[in-house]
């Protein structure tokens, strides 16, 4: 009896505990849109908050967040992948001419949010309009419709004026907010149809939290708690090789380069963690073993979002009486790609961190040294704490230590542009004139788990270097990388920098997609050559988890 009360009363307890984890590890989407109608040649802009739906403040659980556009087919239109910063991102995707015109979903989860019992993303309708499609291809959501505008002025939201000419600089001031995460977007008022945003204090009342689901744990998917997360499974070939405690190394090879090192579990299996965000596309994974001809590596495929349910309203053809409208929105975002090299946007400065090995290794620029023509002449010559030995034409780099009475059996670690090197034979046959550096560090180097004798790093002048090895020990793949932040364009008018006879149609007038209220209070920008309602949308969260939904409306005249 006192087994049997035990035992229920732990499962009682793991019942609550559970509970408990699911709720303060819960995550829920929520993203701003610049609109929800765009004609072909404009651009869809969002901002994306990951937070806790109880209390909605920022998740600090998630690191990467992951955003779709879907058809009525349920085919994805795109994929993107944003590494987040206190629970915020931020995207933008321009729509080309080759989109149909309907009626899309644009989602918003993360791997995380996967794990719940009918899990619930964030979802918006977006509509579509292609004029260079005829009129009977012409087709969007039946609900949609131009929306009517009740243009009542928030007091916490203010312009320095109510009327403004073209090309006019806006002040604009924002009062009584707490400190927060914020976006504003400044906008004209669309003759489109379109559907009705969700606004930060609608979503905080609708979301309504679900328990992350722990029945099943062995299929539960891992929150990308530190980055994104990678994953696979090694095989023995012979079914006798063990496959426990197998080092597996990733490389990401360019200028900036991404190199782990992880080893795999009873099972065989093998987690690796990209805890930075990362500029290049094609990956590298390989066994790093003396026997890696005995294995097979292959990769998990990512869990992809359950499109089951989703529901895509039906649709019928455009009103004939949006005609002139439609052409004018064409009209104006065809101007505006025209002139696209004058007013694109900028990458936000990338954060480049230094390599795992810097500031440690000594550098050999061989520019500031002879140059020789060959990788083993320049070994010898130039880098004097490296050597090299071939034995049955199977080449092995060695360094030497700084103590002579102490020499490592391990060989080094070797990498070049960031790729693992086991093959030395590539090295030593690579042109010694696109190599721009050799880095050495001596004595014994741990980079993971593995002990090293030291590390050599070449570095090619274009980081352009790309292994000719293939096997099943070793997987090429392409990873799309996350969205790079940008500045989004602004004009000065104020002192004509801008060239008054290049043309200035645009809609959207600002996208701010962060806002620091402690910092700045103050906003100015100018008006575009389109005349009519612009409206200001302040969206976002307070630090403490209250939502934020504020308008304010001027007019250009």
């Amino acid at each position: 009896m006192i087994f049997l009360s035990s035992n229920n009363w732990a499962q009682k307890n793991t019942s609550l505990v559970n509970k408990e984890i699911s709720k303060t590890t819960s995550e829920s989407i929520y993203m701003h849109l610049n609109a929800t109608s765009f004609v072909t040649g404009e651009t869809l802009l969002y901002k994306l908050y990951c937070l806790n739906p109880n209390g909605y403040t920022s998740s600090q659980l998630s690191k990467v967040a992951y955003v779709e556009l879907i058809d009525s087919n349920k085919k994805i239109v795109f994929n993107h992948k944003l590494f987040l910063e206190n629970g915020v991102g931020q995207g933008d995707y321009f729509i080309p001419a080759s989109v149909q015109s309907g009626t899309y979903k644009l989602v918003g989860f993360t791997k995380w949010m996967l794990n719940k019992a009918n899990y619930k993303y964030f979802e918006a309708d977006v509509t579509v309009i292609n004029p260079f499609q005829n009129d009977s291809e012409n087709k969007i959501n039946s609900e949609n419709r131009v929306l009517e505008i009740n243009k009542t002025n928030e007091s916490s939201i203010s312009t320095d004026k109510s009327s403004y000419a073209i090309r006019e600089k806006v002040t604009l001031s924002v009062s009584d907010l707490s400190k927060g995460n914020y976006s504003i977007s400044v906008r004209k008022i669309q003759d489109l149809p379109a559907v009705k945003k969700l606004n930060a204090v609608e979503f905080s009342k609708k979301e309504s939290n679900q328990e992350i689901d722990f029945s099943n744990s062995s299929e539960l998917i891992l929150p990308e708690l530190r980055g994104e997360i990678i994953t696979g499974k090694i095989t023995a070939k012979d079914n006798s090789s063990p496959i426990n405690n197998i080092s597996i190394a990733l490389s990401i090879p360019g200028k900036s380069f991404e190199f782990k090192l992880v080893k795999t579990d009873k099972n065989g299996r093998f987690i690796i963690n990209l805890d930075k965000a990362y500029y290049e596309s094609d990956f590298v994974i390989q066994v790093y073993n003396d026997f890696k001809e005995y294995y097979s590596i292959v990769l998990d495929q990512p869990k992809s979002l359950d499109v089951t349910n989703l529901v895509i309203n039906n649709e019928t053809k455009l009103n004939s009486n949006l005609k002139a409208s439609i052409e004018e929105h064409s009209v104006a975002s065809q101007i505006e790609n025209t002139y696209f090299e004058k007013k694109a946007d900028s990458l936000s400065k990338i954060i480049r961190f230094p390599l795992f090995y810097e500031p440690k290794a000594k550098e050999y620029i061989l520019d500031n040294y002879t140059r020789f023509a060959t990788i083993k002449e320049t070994i010898t010559e130039v880098v004097k704490e490296m050597h090299y030995y071939k034995n049955n034409n199977i080449y092995t780099f060695y360094i030497s230590d700084y103590d002579p009475n102490i020499e490592l059996v391990e060989p080094p670690l070797v990498l070049i542009d960031g790729l693992l090197v086991q093959d030395l034979n590539e090295i030593l046959e690579y042109r010694a004139s696109n190599i721009y550096k050799i880095c050495i560090i001596q004595s014994g180097y741990y980079y993971g788990d593995k002990l090293f004798n030291g590390l050599i790093s070449f570095v090619t002048k274009k980081f352009d270097f790309s292994t000719n090895l293939s096997g099943d020990y070793l997987v090429k793949t392409s990873i799309s990388p996350p969205l790079a932040k940008k500045n989004y364009y602004k004009p000065n008018y104020s002192d004509n920098l801008n060239n008054p006879r290049i043309p200035d149609y645009r809609y959207q007038l600002l996208w701010l997609p962060e806002f620091n209220y402690n910092l700045e209070n103050q906003i100015s920008f100018f008006t575009s050559d389109k005349t009519g309602t612009f409206e200001i949308e302040i969206e976002g969260f307070t630090d403490d988890g209250n939502p934020i939904s504020r308008k304010h409306y001027f007019e250009v005249e």
